[in-house]
């Protein structure tokens, strides 16, 4: 949906973080099994760990926010939802980004900053997801008239790679006879 060459781009910056710490440890134990077993049995693992980093990937890093004088574009988990201005009521803070539709419905960001919920965990005067909100805002007063069609697909790149994934773990089931029990006979 948004199409500026400079859209507004809100992502939390602790998912770079945990993807980083998934892919790093993953990497380190498929190339410790290939060193210490062999190369087939690092790739009879690797799904099971790739796995991992997908959950991580889809749940702490891909979800964001995306807006421009257009609209605005959630990437939550596995869906995406383009929504322009023209098509919302209002915006408000819950626990992270709502909006509330013309036709009466909600969607909410899993992407950007979150409320602090607790006065005492703030280091900072102001909330990072109240900033978020009012230059949404400020974007949402700004835009002009256009279509009001709220659109909802799948992020299939996501999908896509999360289904290779399960191929790949069925295929090592199928290899290795199911799952094994270290010390079982």
């Amino acid at each position: 949906m948004p199409t500026s060459p400079h859209p507004v781009v809100f992502r939390s910056v602790l998912g770079w973080v945990w993807l980083g710490l998934a892919a790093a440890v993953s990497v380190f134990l498929v190339a410790d099994m290939a060193v210490r077993a062999s190369a087939w049995d690092a790739f009879l693992v690797a799904p099971w760990l790739a796995a991992v980093v997908w959950l991580v990937w889809i749940f702490q890093t891909a979800p964001r926010i995306v807006a421009d004088a257009r609209g605005v574009r959630f990437h939550n988990v596995l869906r995406i939802v383009d929504v322009p201005w023209s098509a919302v009521r209002s915006l408000r803070l819950r626990y992270s980004v709502e909006l509330t539709l013309r036709s009466g419905g909600t969607v909410t960001a899993w992407g950007g900053a979150s409320r602090r919920m607790h006065r005492s965990l703030k280091r900072q005067d102001v909330d990072p997801a109240e900033l978020q909100v009012e230059s949404l805002e400020q974007l949402h007063a700004q835009a002009e008239e256009g279509p009001a069609d709220v659109r909802r697909g799948w992020d299939w790149p996501a999908v896509a790679t999360g289904a290779v994934i399960v191929v790949w773990i069925a295929f090592s089931l199928g290899v290795t006879g199911g799952f094994v029990v270290p010390g079982a006979a």
